[in-house]
């Protein structure tokens, strides 16, 4: 405390001794120490301004891509369980062998949730049904079949340019969901 009022006493000393163009270089001299020191804090302000400002586009972007990811995962979500219901059927986890021909097709593309050409429909077939095994020609005892739910109209088969064969899906009906949860099993995704 005495040192700090020590140095008091000699700056007013010092202070009183200079000259008046002394005492006017030295206000001119605290004025630019003053103004730089303000240009710097403004320079500084302003330069967290932009670094907050940018930060913040920062994290928009963040999270604009977290969102997309976010959709992605869910997308992927649901094409993993649309092609589980695939790998279900083929593993005969829903599959009601006791079923008419026509109800098995129509529940093996209902399970499916996409059209399946008729290779499909034979493969999972292959997979769950004992008594479509002891056929000799597949496609001639599968064919049989898909013409009736074809007529029936419990089917849609869709002609595609360039390929052979066709495209078989479900005719949207409410009966086909009622129908199939009665004699074909339960019916996992119904509408």
């Amino acid at each position: 405390m005495a040192l700090e009022n020590l140095q008091l006493y000699l700056e007013k000393l010092v202070l009183i001794n200079l000259t008046k163009q002394e005492l006017v270089v030295k206000v001119i001299e605290l004025q630019e120490a003053h103004k730089k020191s303000f240009d710097d804090y403004f320079k500084l302000y302003h330069s967290k301004k932009e670094d907050t400002t940018k930060h913040k586009e920062e994290i928009d972007f963040l999270n604009k891509k977290i969102e997309e990811l976010f959709e992605k995962v869910a997308s992927e979500q649901v094409h993993k369980e649309r092609y589980k219901k695939v790998a279900d059927l083929k593993l005969g986890n829903t599959f009601n062998a006791n079923a008419t021909w026509v109800d098995k097709i129509v529940f093996v593309l209902k399970e499916a949730g996409r059209p399946l050409r008729s290779s499909d429909i034979i493969e999972v077939l292959l997979k769950n049904d004992i008594s479509f095994r002891t056929i000799t020609n597949k496609q001639k005892g599968l064919s049989t079949h898909l013409t009736k739910a074809l007529k029936y109209g419990r089917i849609i088969g869709t002609k595609q340019k360039g390929q052979n064969g066709y495209l078989f899906s479900l005719a949207d009906t409410q009966d086909d969901t009622e129908y199939l949860r009665s004699n074909c099993g339960a019916v996992k995704n119904s509408k």
